[in-house]
């Protein structure tokens, strides 16, 4: 990783690589493999997992495997009035990021 012009909260990237792999699967992820896709150690994505569990982000399926929580729908509605014309985009942006081999991060 790069260094940054900001300082970060170390949690919240680790937790944000999470909701990223997670975000890159149609079908839920288990435990193992967000370990292996995020580089962190099992029982570190395990203990972020649960938090964001505790908060809506992120569900675990009743054999075990994680998916995107509810919550994030929730938070994109209420925040896709104000980018309308960046989400008509959005598959635009995703296409041409994956045939470029690039990871796109967007912040609004």
């Amino acid at each position: 990783m790069t260094a940054k012009a900001t300082p970060s909260i170390q949690v919240i990237t680790r937790a944000s690589r999470l909701l990223d792999a997670l975000a890159a699967h149609d079908e839920p992820v288990s435990l193992k493999a967000l370990a292996g896709i995020t580089g962190l150690h099992p029982s570190t994505a395990f203990r972020i997992l649960a938090a964001l569990i505790e908060h809506g982000f992120v569900e675990r399926s009743p054999d075990g495997p994680y998916r995107l929580g509810a919550r994030l729908q929730q938070l994109g509605c209420r925040a896709a009035g104000r980018f309308e014309q960046r989400c008509e985009n959005y598959p635009i942006m995703e296409f041409r990021s994956g045939s470029l081999g690039e990871f796109r991060h967007h912040d609004p």
